[in-house]
């Protein structure tokens, strides 16, 4: 089986980002297993997003199965694990340039088994009310004739 490519592209963006003066962000799946993150920071949708800055982090490394590194949240000094299959990214925060892994994204094992809502293709009436409210808004009269300059002293 051969190595993942995720250490290698994460190592490459922060020199890149550190380069660039911009603060690496990287977002992970808490909810992967061996993942390492304070629980008590997760989102709801089940991610947590750690800021890799030389501030923020102390002792990082990057192997071949993850990432690790010291960090404080709230103050409380925390032991960081990311294994690798659990990095869904890593953006700056400043333009949100970087990578993300679609490899990493979590899958649904049934496609049958994805509930889509009812969505009704027809528009209710307060989305036309609103709409034409829109259009009425943005129709400006335009002037009749020809152009013309004045000069102004």
């Amino acid at each position: 089986m051969s190595r993942s490519k995720i250490p290698f592209l994460i190592k490459g963006l922060l020199d890149w980002m550190v380069e660039e003066d911009l603060t690496p962000y990287l977002v992970v799946n808490a909810k992967r297993d061996g993942v390492q993150v304070p629980k008590a920071f997760v989102q709801d949708d089940g991610t947590i997003t750690l800021n890799l800055s030389g501030h923020a982090i102390r002792n990082f490394a990057i192997e071949p199965d993850g990432l690790g590194f010291n960090s404080r949240f709230q103050g409380q000094p925390h032991s960081i694990w990311v294994p690798v299959g659990a990095i869904l990214g890593l953006v700056s925060r400043e333009a949100s340039d970087g990578l993300w892994f679609p490899e990493n994204q979590p899958r649904v094992a049934d496609p049958s088994q994805v509930a889509f809502s009812d969505v009704s293709s027809e528009t209710s009436a307060e989305t036309e009310q609103l709409k034409d409210a829109h259009q009425d808004a943005g129709a400006v009269e335009k002037p009749r004739g020809r152009p013309n300059l004045t000069i102004v002293e």
